[in-house]
């Protein structure tokens, strides 16, 4: 391992490190603020929304926003059953297997 690999390993260490250092000084003194913990909430769904939401109209470079892109139809379909069995294993699986045979059929 060469030393330039050792020290951005370092570095991205000491990055995530000085991140979560303040918060945890805040939080070992008690109770988060109640602005802190409302704004904490918003962070999972953002970070999932921007990974999320490139894959599903993104199609070769290009944005698809059509019938013919299985991703939207997938999406769609996950987030129903998302919606109405509000059960996190039903709704990937029926996510991977609508993935997979729109996949297989187009």
């Amino acid at each position: 391992m060469s030393i330039k690999m050792i020290l951005i390993i370092l570095g991205a260490g000491l990055a995530t490190y000085c991140t979560r250092f303040p918060l945890m000084i805040i939080s070992s003194k008690g109770e988060l603020p109640p602005r802190l913990t409302k704004f904490m909430s918003f962070i999972a769904p953002a970070v999932l929304t921007s990974l999320i939401v490139p894959t599903i109209f993104m199609k070769q470079g290009n944005i698809d926003i059509s019938i013919n892109n299985n991703y939207i139809i997938a999406s769609v379909i996950t987030a129903l059953s998302a919606y109405f069995s509000k059960n996190m294993l039903v709704t990937v699986l029926i996510g991977i297997c609508t993935v997979g045979i729109l996949m297989y059929l187009f």
